[in-house]
Formats: structure tokens, C-alpha cells, sequence
């Protein structure tokens, strides 16, 4: 998985210096993160409730065609899970996205695009008494796909999503158990 995550990093580095003389657009955009992770043991989906964590990335829209993009990034997201009576656990990430997008202009100050990709991540951290990643329990690494859709206007945005994790997340699984990251997510941003 390490090597996956390197090697996505030398995709946008690679990426960036070949697109140099291409139009190249910045954005920074910051959001809530809506999470809710999929545990199952066997066939049963464990009743989990939705945390809400925060959200932040940086990309560069670099551009193929008239319209059309590549959206390399990095975001700090916060994952994890709640139960009822309150008790969950939140799992930190660092993640590159590297999202494909078209982006369609409405007018003079009005577009709207959608874009979706896979993205690496690397845990960082854990709440909770023990940190999950340093004890063993959680990998570190995951891998997954997301997709969004933003309307822009004069170079604000809202921006709407999801990440689907595609990697079982505990390290050492006992009888088909399975945990993946899942997240519904809302931002505003800025593209320069």
C-alpha cells in the first residue's frame, strides 16, 4: 500500500511539472465531513450513527481539453463512526485524491462541474485513550474512489461529495469481520 501512495504522489508530481505551459487553477475549499464507516461481521451490517468531522483540501485543476481537468490534491478528512449512546472512535487521514472533472460554464460568472477519481490515504491519527493506528488495530493506509459536483460562481464554490473506501481498514480481522471508510461531505471553496 505504501508503494501505491508513492507512487500516486509521483503521478501529480509527474503531472504537474509536464502540464507547466497548460492552464493550471488552484482552489482551496473547507467543509464538514460526514462520516459513517460500514462494519460488518459476516453478512450483518453493525448500526452505526453518522459522525460529523472537518474537512480540508488543497488541489490543482490542471487542464486536457477545453472543459475538461485533472484535479490532483491533498485533504485532511476525519472519518470514523458513532453509536447511540455516544461512544465511536475518529479515524484522521491524509489523503491525494486524483480526481478527473468537466466543468461546464452557465454564463459569465456561473459553471458547474463534477469529478471523481481514486484517492490514497495515510491515517494519522486516532481519538479515543489508544491510538488505533499505533496499536495495530486500524491500517494506515486506504484506498478508495470518491466523486463530486460543485456549482461556482465568480469563483466561490459549493461543493458536494462522497468517499467510498474500497480497503478493509482493521489489520488483523478475526471471522469476516470488516471495517470501511464511508463519508458524505459539503464544502465551500476557491479557485483562482
Amino acid at each position: 500500500m505504501k508503494k501505491l501512495f508513492f507512487a500516486a504522489f509521483a503521478l501529480v508530481a509527474g503531472v504537474l511539472s509536464a502540464q507547466a505551459q497548460t492552464a493550471i487553477n488552484p482552489r482551496i475549499e473547507v467543509g464538514a465531513n460526514f462520516a459513517r464507516g460500514i462494519s460488518k461481521v459476516g453478512s450483518v451490517t453493525a448500526d452505526s450513527k453518522v459522525r460529523t468531522g472537518f474537512r480540508a483540501s488543497v488541489a490543482a485543476e490542471i487542464e486536457l481539453a477545453s472543459g475538461v481537468y485533472l484535479a490532483p490534491g491533498v485533504t485532511f478528512r476525519q472519518e470514523g463512526y458513532k453509536y447511540d449512546n455516544g461512544n465511536g472512535y475518529g479515524l484522521n487521514y491524509i489523503s491525494v485524491p486524483v480526481d478527473l472533472g468537466i466543468r461546464v460554464g452557465l454564463g459569465d460568472n456561473l459553471a458547474v462541474s463534477v469529478e471523481a477519481g481514486p484517492s490514497f490515504a495515510y491515517g494519522l491519527s486516532t481519538t479515543g485513550k489508544l491510538d488505533a493506528f499505533k496499536t495495530g488495530a486500524y491500517k494506515r493506509f486506504d484506498m478508495g474512489l470518491n466523486a463530486s459536483a460543485a456549482i461556482e460562481y465568480s469563483k466561490v464554490y459549493l461543493r458536494l461529495g462522497t468517499d467510498i473506501g474500497l480497503v478493509n481498514a482493521l489489520k488483523d480481522p478475526i471471522a469476516n469481520t470488516s471495517y470501511k471508510n464511508a463519508s458524505f461531505f459539503a464544502g465551500v471553496g476557491y479557485r483562482f
